[in-house]
């Protein structure tokens, strides 16, 4: 019986490696081909290609540089504006945030003003990766205690609660301290003073401003605007976040 698991696990391990290489492989493939287009010229092409890739979570610093400097191109404000935030956390290239700067004076744009408060924020975002990381790692280390356990005895409980604290620690810092802004990704997109559409309308924003994000309700998300507490719908901004 014992050599029976000890070969079923092997045999998983086996075949969850060679699905791993296989989606490694497509993926290269993607990457290749979306640069090709993009020395080629053809930018919405590319942009289509490097946008399927960002949404599986693959993306490297160049790509995201380069999908802001499509937008731009496309004068898409907001779009610009999203990846070029997006490439700074990526980077920390100081120029990413002068050239923010400068769109954002050019589009009369509010949000994008450095001071040590935004720079604290983003320094403690960076440090909230690591401990993601950190979490996950002991997670992992978790599960496979869990199985050698399982196999000596039938009491594995202080590694299950282990591993249901870390999830929740993990989901936790995911949710909640993943984003701390948004950019607005609609023209004419509108703020309530409330969660709801019959609130009154605090102000309306231009494509690209950004906005602290301070927490959830339902489909609206919690903002703060002009040092003044307000709701934008989850579908008019994008969240700034990797």
């Amino acid at each position: 019986m014992k050599n029976l698991q000890t070969w079923f696990l092997k045999f998983l391990i086996t075949i969850a490696f060679f699905f791993n290489c296989q989606f490694a492989l497509a993926q290269s493939q993607k990457i290749k081909l979306a640069d090709s287009l993009f020395r080629s010229k053809q930018y919405t092409q590319s942009l289509e290609v490097y946008q399927s890739l960002f949404n599986d979570q693959k993306y490297s610093p160049a790509m995201l540089l380069k999908m802001a400097y499509i937008q731009e191109g496309l004068g898409k404000i907001g779009q610009t504006l999203y990846y070029l935030k997006l490439y700074h956390l990526a980077s920390d290239d100081e120029q990413a945030l002068h050239k923010m700067e400068e769109l954002a004076g050019k589009f009369g744009l509010s949000g994008y003003d450095s001071n040590d408060a935004s720079r604290m924020q983003q320094w403690i975002n960076k440090k909230i990766k690591i401990v993601q990381i950190g979490l996950a790692s002991v997670l992992l280390l978790m599960s496979y205690t869990i199985f050698i356990r399982r196999r000596k005895d039938h009491r594995p409980w202080l590694a299950v609660g282990v591993i249901i604290i870390v999830s929740a620690s993990v989901f936790y810092l995911n949710n909640f301290y993943s984003s701390n802004s948004v950019i607005v990704n609609n023209d004419r997109t509108y703020l309530m003073e409330a969660p709801s559409s019959g609130a009154p309308v605090a102000t309306i924003l231009a494509e690209g401003n950004q906005l602290q994000l301070l927490g959830h309700s339902d489909v609206w998300l919690k903002v703060k605007w002009m040092d003044k507490i307000v709701y934008v719908k989850n579908s008019s901004v994008l969240k700034v976040m990797l």
